[in-house]
């Protein structure tokens, strides 16, 4: 899909939602709160004021009202994530404050009260009297707060990476092939894990790893749910983390930071020394700053120009890190070519370089075409100018390494720049309810000296556009009866695997292919360890396209929390995938490993025998797939001190399909 066109369906989406009077937000991005009050003799309340407040200076500051029901419950939904003052009122009764209550995501805050006799005039203050331990929701999970994140040493600045302190989540094992963000939770794949960023879907559905993972300075808090989900979650079976960025306040604040790290604070490595390798390079900037506050507007009518005040009503929170990388990237030792090998003499090329390789003797003495003189035959020096054009004309472009003792470790510069911005508004657009949109992007230029290659001179350039986009709405029609909708876009946009130096092509090489997108010479694979050519990998095109809609409504009656909602999903993969486009000649070497010729892979690429030659077309897709899900579930207060959550899920997930006919399927005869 084009770009124009992904804007414009995500402004219909706008004003959709905006005709449809704000119902909209994601209740995986809040919490709520609620207790038992009681008098002095343990007899329940009914029918107390209960007014809620968010004290917190880095989410949005909101106040909501509930009453005590006959057996001096009461609960406040849909709340904003934050440090919560909580007051109850009753004519006869001293008013209770319970201040420095912390609520996190997903988390069920129980704030009880016994009330004293007195005037309403008397205040009994209460500091952080919330229970510490979660006694309604099922869910197993833990949090990490807006401090830790940014105080805690992060490499890279990803504060997805905190998940490795939780119990439960270990280091990807090497045999994953699932390609997530290096870890797994509950020793699931490393790609079953869903992402969510301020309640909407924050994953790529082709690779179903994240798509906008904002810096530390912008997020509130982190949460990660491991096992025994309600029935509002699902999707992925390893685990669910959720990221709320931070909110604007009626107070201005900002921040600025820089952080660096540079070769010049370390010492070499020591395989680098061992192999007389300096130091590698590393440079890297991360730099930026955050600024939040009230929305302050200027307004131009009769009277003349003054200033619209948003002040406990709209609110901006913006975010900006900027990253500067540049490296040195090592590989590890491979055998190469000796100047000598390639110009046929092998002499010297037994396992120990001291003597004649004596697979390659009898091989020319098999093949004298090779080498017509025979003392030369069993020197293992073939006929220089026998070598097969099409090597030469490798040899001669500079593609093939060579090293004096037969061995090589290469070293290339590595780039890898970053801009992220991240904007976020809230608005209290009626007494209780409350938008929020919530935009990010990212600009990704890398740059890889070896991608699927081990020797020098085949850089790579990926180039990645990122955005993401939610419009959220909490609509309160009562006290017990909440509707909470989300919208969400995302886009990526990639150019991966383009080679950054002009080589010659299979037709300059002599070689009798014809590949769709030419970018470069055919790759050489060898048994011995060394790679030839760029990246298999493009230059590929990929643009991701996911529209995601969310809704639930809670419902309280009684005893009884019920939620129901639903949610549909459109993903669109927009793909030009260059796979092996220009091919790949592989030697193998030995007999027992596949080879045909002398036995010696690197003689045999002299020799013109490959064992294997791959080659993949061009190949365009247009993947499109929708999903659907619906839920039910009570949280039933069954007794004080016993609570029964019984829910009910339905996923469809569409298969993937090509809308141009391209797909295929095994079907048995």
């Amino acid at each position: 899909m084009k770009k124009q066109t992904f804007w414009h369906m995500f402004i219909a989406a706008i004003v959709l939602v905006f005709a449809l009077g704000f119902e909209a937000t994601a209740q995986e991005a809040t919490g709520k709160i609620i207790g038992l009050v009681t008098d002095p003799q343990g007899a329940v309340v009914p029918g107390a004021k209960v007014t809620v407040r968010n004290t917190s200076t880095q989410t949005t500051q909101i106040t909501r009202e509930a009453t005590t029901n006959e057996e001096g419950m009461y609960q406040v939904l849909s709340l904003p994530i934050g440090t919560y003052e909580v007051i109850i009122e009753r004519q006869g009764f001293k008013k209770f404050v319970s201040a420095g209550s912390k609520l996190q995501i997903n988390q069920v805050l129980k704030v009880d009260a016994a009330l004293e006799v007195g005037s309403a005039s008397e205040v009994v203050n209460v500091i952080g009297q919330a229970a510490t331990v979660e006694t309604v929701n099922p869910t197993l999970g833990r949090s990490v707060t807006s401090r830790p994140i940014t105080d805690l040493p992060l490499n890279g600045r990803n504060v997805l990476n905190l998940a490795l302190l939780m119990p439960g989540v270990t280091e990807t094992n090497p045999s994953d092939g699932g390609g997530g963000q290096g870890y797994t939770v509950a020793g699931s794949r490393s790609d079953a894990v869903t992402y969510l960023l301020d309640g909407g879907v924050n994953n790529n559905l082709l690779s179903n790893r994240v798509v906008f993972n904002p810096n530390p300075d912008t997020v509130a808090e982190f949460r990660i749910l491991e096992s025994n989900y309600t029935a509002e979650y699902g999707r992925n079976g390893g685990g669910i983390i959720s990221v709320v960025t931070k909110s604007g306040t009626n107070d201005v604040h900002f921040s600025l930071f820089e952080f660096l790290r540079n070769n010049a604070l370390n010492a070499n490595s020591f395989f680098n020394n061992l192999n007389g390798l300096p130091r590698d390079i590393l440079k890297r900037n991360q730099f930026g700053g955050t600024v939040g506050g009230p929305i302050v507007l200027p307004r131009f009518g009769e009277g003349g120009h003054h200033v619209w005040n948003g002040r406990n009503k709209a609110f901006f929170f913006a975010s900006y890190q900027g990253q500067r990388l540049v490296q040195t990237q090592t590989t590890s030792l491979i055998t190469v070519f000796t100047p000598a090998e390639l110009t046929g003499d092998f002499s010297r090329s037994n396992s120990s370089r001291n003597g004649p390789d004596a697979r390659v003797v009898s091989f020319l003495n098999a093949n004298p075409s090779f080498q017509p003189n025979a003392s030369l035959r069993a020197q293992r020096i073939s006929d220089p100018p026998r070598i097969n054009a099409i090597a030469t004309n490798y040899i001669r472009a500079g593609m093939i390494p060579t090293a004096s003792s037969g061995r090589l470790a290469s070293q290339g510069g590595a780039l890898d720049n970053r801009d992220e911005l991240t904007l976020k508004f809230d608005f209290n657009v009626r007494k209780e309810d409350k938008l929020g949109i919530t935009l990010g992007r990212l600009k990704n230029p890398t740059i890889t000296p070896f991608a699927s290659v081990n020797t020098p001179g085949f850089p790579t350039a990926t180039n990645g556009l990122r955005h993401y986009a939610n419009i959220a709405y909490s609509k309160i029609f009562s006290p017990r009866t909440v509707d909470e909708f989300i919208f969400t876009a995302q886009r990526d946009n990639q150019k991966q695997a383009v080679p950054q130096r002009q080589l010659p092509t299979a037709s300059q090489l002599g070689i009798a292919v014809t590949p769709d997108n030419p970018t470069g010479p055919p790759r050489l694979g060898f048994s011995s360890g060394m790679t030839v050519g760029f990246s298999p990998q493009g230059p590929t095109t990929l643009i991701n396209n996911t529209f995601n809609f969310l809704n639930t409504l809670t419902w309280i009656k009684g005893k009884h929390s019920f939620k129901f909602g639903g949610s549909y999903s459109s993903y669109q993969n927009n793909t030009v995938f260059d796979f092996f486009v220009n091919g790949e000649f592989d030697f193998d070497g030995p007999a027992s490993s596949g080879g045909i010729g002398s036995g010696n892979d690197l003689a045999d690429f002299l020799f013109g025998l490959p064992d294997t030659y791959l080659q993949f077309g061009e190949a365009p897709s247009d993947i499109r797939t929708r999903s659907v899900y619906g839920f039910g579930q009570d949280e039933w207060r069954f007794r004080k001190n016993l609570t029964l959550t019984l829910g009910l899920r339905y996923e469809y997930n569409q298969p993937k399909y090509d809308r141009r006919g391209r797909s295929f399927s095994i079907v048995e005869g």
